[in-house]
C-alpha cells in the first residue's frame, strides 16, 4: 500500500501537504459506510461495476472495502472517480505513475488506494482500516498464506 511507499520508492510520489481532512462527523466510518461511499464515487463518476469480488470473512471482514470495475477508465472518469471521493471526505496522499497508475487516500482510519488496468485490466478500489485490531489481524492473515513465489 502506499503508505509504505510514499517516499517515492516503488514509484509512488507524495502529493503536497494540504490541509487536512476534517474529522469525520460521528467518528472512524464503518465497513459498510466505506463500501457505500466508494460505490456512489464510482456510480457518480460514470463507472460500471464488474463482477463482485468475494467479501472477506472472518477478522479482516470489518478491516477491508472495495469496489471492482467492468474495465479500465478513462482518464476522464478517473478524475471524475477522484473528486468524488473527495467530496465524500477522502484526502489524496500519493500517486504513482507507471507501470500502472495508481493514487492513494485516507479518510479516518481508512487507506484507500485505486488502481486502474494492471494484470486483471480493470479499475480497482480497495480501503483498507489501519489500527491495532486490523493490523494484528493483515498480519495473522499473511502468516497462514505463507511465502509467495
Amino acid at each position: 500500500m502506499a503508505s509504505d511507499d510514499e517516499d517515492g520508492l516503488d514509484g509512488w510520489v507524495r502529493e503536497p501537504a494540504g490541509a487536512e481532512v476534517a474529522a469525520r462527523v460521528g467518528g472512524d466510518p464503518s465497513r459498510g459506510t466505506v463500501a457505500a461511499e466508494l460505490a456512489a464515487a464510482a456510480t457518480a463518476a460514470g463507472l460500471t461495476p464488474g463482477a463482485p469480488h468475494p467479501a472477506e470473512q472472518g477478522e479482516l471482514a470489518d478491516c477491508i472495502a472495495d469496489w471492482r470495475g467492468d474495465g479500465p477508465a478513462d482518464d476522464g472518469r478517473l478524475a471524475a472517480l477522484e473528486t468524488a471521493l473527495e467530496e465524500r471526505g477522502w484526502q489524496v496522499t500519493a500517486r504513482r505513475g507507471e507501470p500502472v497508475g495508481a493514487v492513494a487516500l485516507k479518510s479516518g482510519s481508512w487507506r484507500l488506494e485505486f488502481t486502474n488496468g494492471g494484470l486483471v485490466d480493470t479499475l480497482s478500489l480497495v480501503a483498507t482500516r489501519s489500527g491495532r485490531t486490523c493490523e494484528e489481524a493483515f498480519r495473522r492473515a499473511e502468516a497462514t498464506r505463507g511465502p509467495r513465489g
